[in-house]
């Protein structure tokens, strides 16, 4: 359908709004005469470009605005053109100033004899333009020096200055070197690296404006070869004093209004360990847990990063919604420049509340749920988190035809995470000060019935969360992860239905008593139009803590069908490795075009006390979030073909890659054009189904959907529609997988998916 309406959009008349004797931008090229320069680099830089395309040829935006009409006071022609994109007009003038910035950006790089021309040529109301671009030869830096030349003499600082000494001491870090291409674009980043070097060692004032660079490429008589020297201006001016911290004040009430207004009679002030401490009473929150947050201290030198730093540590609070880091300069008694200090904070309000309900189809295959959520952000006011989640979730699933069952599940949450690092016999407060660790409690409790079996889980965490000032990593490690899995009712002939003995023991009572730790990065900056990349690792142990404790007190086994094991409380506990990682990049192409690529990688050992890996802790595919030309854990494992109706199939090993190309359409409505492929396998001995081991072959068995999806994106949630097709299924007979075009795939075998949020 998206296809057809990207079809039908750009078979309007792209030129129906193009006067007379204008001609609309069809195409833009840029012809190099050689490969030292990249055309996509020089093409963000020519000033006029054609109407946004998706897949490369719908003018679809285009389209929309085309179909409005002549009347430009009506209101359905004027959201129309709202939405659409109007004509680009082709422009002599834009022309030349694209011929400019072009040779412009090649000086910048070096090429100081480029030459740049255009050629336009017309058809059919549309113009074509061509740049063809000869860079000729790349000056380079032939020597650099920081020391300055006698033409920068009476105007630079001499190499005994405090400030030169520190720079020439750092020249070992310089970006800049022999041979080098002379890149103004370098050239600008070391002038920040040393404005940032500067800044860090005391000198508040100092700007990258002071630092100038001297070019010469006439000394040796060769244009190609450049001297380059670096130098820093001199005058009588506090951009070359350093600065000493001096008194700090945090404001834990900061109000702009109240400021602007001379309010101040609401404030109380105390001293607490040397800083001053403002607030209203009562007071919100202890001093110690904003203490710990501020990078710097009374006394040592002015470090930019150190407050950059600070910034990071208390929006980590979650606690404010304004903060503002200001500095004054002043003197101490002696006369020493210093900085006095104040740290503005406006709380945000302490307790919220949110209630969300979702529906979802996958295949027929109905769901409604729901989620209440409360939170206290500042419990016993050090910072802590609180959290009570209650949800619960009506399911009816198609085994059969003409059979449905429901599911119920339900289940609470309580989430407790606080600032203080409950380490009690470590300090680690250089790590306390550099990493902003969290300590974090739940318990939990949810319970599914069906009409085959009713589960019941109770479970319980603590942990530790931090992560780097610069947010890019985060890590987590989950000390006690503790689920107590019971199953109080099991269907017989369910049971009996299933032929795999790997499988019965998922519906069995158990315990897993794991450690986690997961680490993940991303280098995403919010609001931006750049390419970002993340991944996310991940390590689980369970059971070899409670096997050590079995051993040592010389605990007994339990003896049932044929298998001997250890209980704990009863049940039997879990024991084995898992490992897996994923990641994604995002590669943005145009305000209207974004392409995502995701690779995940996962794998499960179950050994010692429990033979296989628990169904919680066990590897699945299909769903909307997953390959989505499958339902949820009924693809696999490998080219096994259950027997049973019930969606059980998990595995120990799994590999899933997916690509799916983003594009906008109109108001708050995005299409997706998706593949995804991958399955899962066991590795595990006691596996006896054909097809489902892990073996060389394994490329042979994977699964492979394509599709296509529509998502209505209001800011604050993504509602998506994605129909999943399969295309080639490992679960048929070998030279018959490729089911695209045949009754076991294509669109009569399509997977219809509603969901929230974009599935990666």
């Amino acid at each position: 359908m998206t296809v057809c309406l990207l079809l039908g959009m750009s078979a309007c008349s792209p030129t129906r709004y193009v006067g007379k004797d204008e001609y609309l931008l069809n195409r833009v090229k840029v012809e190099m005469a050689d490969k030292t320069v990249s055309a996509s680099a020089l093409k963000k830089t020519i000033r006029q470009r054609p109407n946004t395309r998706i897949l490369g040829v719908a003018r679809f935006h285009l389209g929309l605005y085309n179909l409005s009409g002549k009347d430009e006071n009506k209101r359905l022609n004027k959201w129309l053109r709202s939405i659409g994109e109007a004509p680009v007009i082709y422009s002599p003038f834009l022309t030349e100033r694209s011929l400019s910035q072009l040779t412009l950006y090649l000086n910048n790089k070096g090429y100081y004899k480029a030459m740049v021309s255009d050629s336009v040529w017309y058809k059919k109301k549309k113009a074509h333009v061509l740049y063809r671009v000869q860079p000729g030869p790349m000056t380079r830096v032939r020597d650099f020096a920081f020391r300055p030349d006698s033409a920068f003499t009476a105007r630079v600082l001499s190499e005994e200055e405090p400030l030169m000494q520190l720079v020439l001491q750092d020249s070992s870090h310089t970006l800049l070197r022999r041979e080098m291409p002379l890149d103004v674009e370098v050239l600008e980043e070391e002038r920040e690296r040393v404005t940032y070097m500067l800044r860090r060692n005391g000198y508040f004032n100092f700007s990258k404006d002071y630092i100038q660079y001297y070019a010469d490429t006439v000394q040796n008589g060769r244009p190609e070869q450049a001297y380059l020297e670096m130098g820093i201006l001199g005058s009588d001016t506090t951009a070359y004093q350093k600065y000493k911290i001096g008194y700090i004040q945090v404001n834990l009430d900061y109000d702009p209004l109240s400021v602007m207004n001379g309010v101040d009679s609401l404030y109380r002030q105390i001293f607490y360990e040397g800083y001053g401490i403002v607030y209203r009473e009562p007071m919100k929150i202890k001093p110690p847990v904003i203490l710990e947050t501020i990078q710097f201290r009374k006394g040592e030198w002015y470090d930019v990063k150190k407050v950059a730093d600070s910034y990071a540590r208390l929006q980590a609070l979650n606690l404010f919604k304004f903060i503002n880091i200001i500095f004054r300069e002043d003197t101490d008694e002696q006369g020493t420049p210093q900085l006095f200090c104040e740290i503005q904070l406006t709380p945000l309000k302490r307790q919220s509340y949110n209630v969300f309900l979702e529906g979802t189809n996958n295949s027929g295959n109905i769901g409604v749920g729901g989620n209440f959520a409360y939170n206290h952000r500042n419990l016993f006011h050090g910072g802590e988190n609180l959290t009570l989640s209650v949800w619960g979730a009506l399911k009816k699933e198609k085994l059969r035809e003409n059979e449905i069952f429901s599911t119920t599940e339900m289940g609470t949450e309580l989430k407790l995470v606080t600032p203080q690092f409950w380490l009690p016999i470590f300090r680690l407060d250089e790590f306390r000060r550099n990493y902003a660790p969290k300590t974090s409690i739940s318990l939990a409790y949810s319970q599914e019935n069906t009409q085959f079996y009713k589960r019941r889980v109770a479970s319980a965490k603590f942990g530790y969360l931090w992560r780097r000032a610069d947010n890019k990593w985060r890590y987590n490690f989950d000390l006690i992860d503790l689920n107590y899995v019971l199953m109080p009712s099991v269907d017989s002939s369910f049971i009996s239905e299933l032929k795999n003995e790997y499988i019965k023991s998922a519906y069995t009572n158990h315990m897993i008593l794991s450690a986690n730790f997961s680490a993940v990065y991303t280098d995403q900056v919010v609001n931006s139009t750049r390419n970002f990349n993340y991944f996310r690792g991940n390590l689980e142990t369970s059971g070899n803590f409670l096997l050590a404790m079995d051993k040592l007190f010389h605990a007994s086994k339990t003896l049932a069908n044929e298998e001997q094991y250890y209980k704990l409380l009863g049940v039997r506990y879990a024991q084995f490795v898992k490992a897996d990682g994923e990641y994604r990049f995002n590669h943005y192409l145009n305000k209207a075009n974004t392409v995502v690529y995701r690779l995940f990688l996962g794998c499960g050992y179950p050994y010692g006390n429990m033979k296989a890996l628990p169904f919680e802790e066990a590897y699945y595919c299909g769903g909307a979030n997953d390959i989505r030309a499958w339902q949820s854990r009924t693809l696999g494992p490998g080219a096994y073909a259950p027997l049973d109706d019930y969606p059980n199939s998990v595995g120990d090993f799994k590999m899933e890659a997916n690509v799916e190309y983003r594009f906008k359409l109109f108001w708050l409505l995005e299409g997706a054009l998706f593949l995804d492929a991958g399955n899962v396998w066991n590795i595990n001995r006691f596996e006896n189904r054909i097809g489902a081991l892990l073996t060389s072959d394994f490329y042979r068995q994977i699964a492979v959907g394509t599709g296509l999806g529509v998502r209505l994106d209001v800011n604050f949630f993504l509602l998506r529609f994605d129909l999943g097709v399969k295309m080639h299924d490992p679960a048929q007979l070998e030279g018959q997988r490729f089911v695209l075009l045949n009754r076991n795939g294509g669109f009569k075998k399509s997977v219809f998916n509603i969901a929230i949020g974009y599935p990666f």
